[in-house]
Parts: structure tokens; C-alpha cells; sequence
């Protein structure tokens, strides 16, 4: 049964995703990137304003340059009061052992979620690695938000994807510039859930406000499709 995730960038956007029947309210700065970290003091009041009603996750952003950074960004959340801590792959790789440190110091205190980024490359050897070093899940997103998800990769690579992570007990996530009509392309893959941004905003652009009447149709969507495959 997919869910939806919606990312916001501030707390009217996160009330309104929270009233929409959002399943997870996912905290983003989109005009720093793919995984902008959302500015700490808007992260601990949208915690606030949620009140455990709906899991909170968050980027903590891209291209750290030490390790030491990325965990102070991670501490900083998880202090908050952030569910789940989305953290990018590349950024991990640039450091040897950095799951294993990450793990140590992490995985009992929040859910850690890796975000592979499918246009530019995806290393389904890690997932082992990374279920062994007790993360929560992984994501697909895309790096280039000039290209949707499905149009970097084919259904059956998503399909893979979403079954390597069922094989080692990971929740897996698909996001990357996904539009509404990509929910019915997406029926038949069977991910923990789905992510939008831009798909849902006015205009179809990420940095503009999200539309309730968007967030409204993406949550009845996949409403419909669970309800079919309960049916089945």
C-alpha cells in the first residue's frame, strides 16, 4: 500500500499537506538543491505545529565536505524532533566507513533514509550494506529536477529497485520530479511511498506553493489504486 509524501518548505505548506492526508510531511528548502536542508528554526516549528500526528522527515542537504558536518546537520534534526533523516549516498561515499560511523552514532535514536540519486548513478550492492547498518529505508530522487524520475529510469529498474529493498527489509521511496499522472505509470510498483514536490505545487514548480487541489487529487489517486489492490 503506497503512501504519499509531500515535500514543504514552510509550516502553512505543511498544514496544508498535514489537512490534505499527507502520510509523511517531508521538510525541504527547494531553492538549495535536491536535498536542501530546511533552515533549523522553520524545521522545529513545523515539529510543532504537526504534533506527532504524521511522520516528519528531513534532508539534511548535499556535498558535505566532512563527515563532522553531515552529523551535526543529522544531531540538529534528530534535537528537533525529525522522524526520519534523508541523507545522500554520494555524500556517504566520500568517506570510507561513514555507514558504519553513521550507523553507530544514529540508528537507534531516528530512522535513516539513503537517497540514491537515479540520473546519476545507482549501486544496488549498497542495499545489503546498508539494511546490516540498520537504516530505515532508501530513495530515488533525482539530482536534475530538469527530468522526472521516469525519464531517467525504466519501469522494470524501479521495479528492481523496490524489490532489492523488500529483500532486505528497506523501505523504499520513489521521487525525482514525479508528476500526478505518474501515480497511474507507478500503479503496479509496490513502493513504501511516493514523493512529490514540484508535481503538486502551482505552475509545476518546485520553488512555487503547493496547491491544495493538487495534494488533494495526488492523496485520492493512490487512495484509488491501494483500494484496487486490496480488491485483488
Amino acid at each position: 500500500m503506497k503512501k504519499l509524501l509531500v515535500s514543504v518548505k514552510n509550516a502553512d505548506e505543511a498544514m496544508l499537506a498535514l489537512s490534505c492526508g499527507a502520510d509523511f510531511i517531508d521538510l525541504k528548502d527547494p531553492s538549495v538543491g535536491a536535498l536542501g536542508a530546511l533552515d533549523i528554526k522553520e524545521t522545529q516549528h513545523i515539529v510543532h505545529m504537526v504534533g506527532g500526528r504524521v511522520l516528519i522527515s528531513a534532508t539534511v542537504g548535499e556535498r558535505h565536505t566532512m563527515p563532522d558536518d553531515m552529523m551535526d546537520a543529522i544531531t540538529q534534526r534528530i534535537s528537533a524532533g525529525v522522524d526520519i533523516i534523508k541523507i545522500s549516498v554520494a555524500d556517504m561515499m566520500h568517506h570510507g566507513d561513514f555507514i558504519e560511523k553513521i550507523s553507530d552514532k544514529f540508528s537507534k535514536k531516528t530512522k535513516l533514509v539513503a537517497v540514491f540519486f537515479a540520473d546519476t548513478g545507482m549501486d544496488f550492492d549498497l542495499l545489503p550494506q546498508l539494511s546490516s547498518a540498520g537504516f530505515y529505508g532508501v530513495m530515488l530522487d533525482t539530482q536534475n529536477k530538469q527530468n522526472g524520475l521516469l525519464q531517467v529510469k525504466s519501469i522494470n529498474d524501479l521495479q528492481r529497485f523496490v524489490v532489492c529493498c523488500e529483500v532486505n527489509r528497506l523501505k523504499s521511496g520513489l521521487a525525482g520530479s514525479l508528476q500526478l499522472q505518474d501515480i497511474d505509470v507507478l500503479e503496479e510498483i509496490n513502493a513504501t511511498y511516493i514523493g512529490f514536490r514540484g508535481g503538486l505545487c502551482d505552475n509545476c514548480k518546485r520553488d512555487d506553493r503547493l496547491s491544495r487541489i493538487k495534494v488533494e487529487f495526488a492523496k485520492q489517486l493512490l487512495h484509488k489504486h491501494n483500494s484496487y489492490g486490496l480488491v485483488a
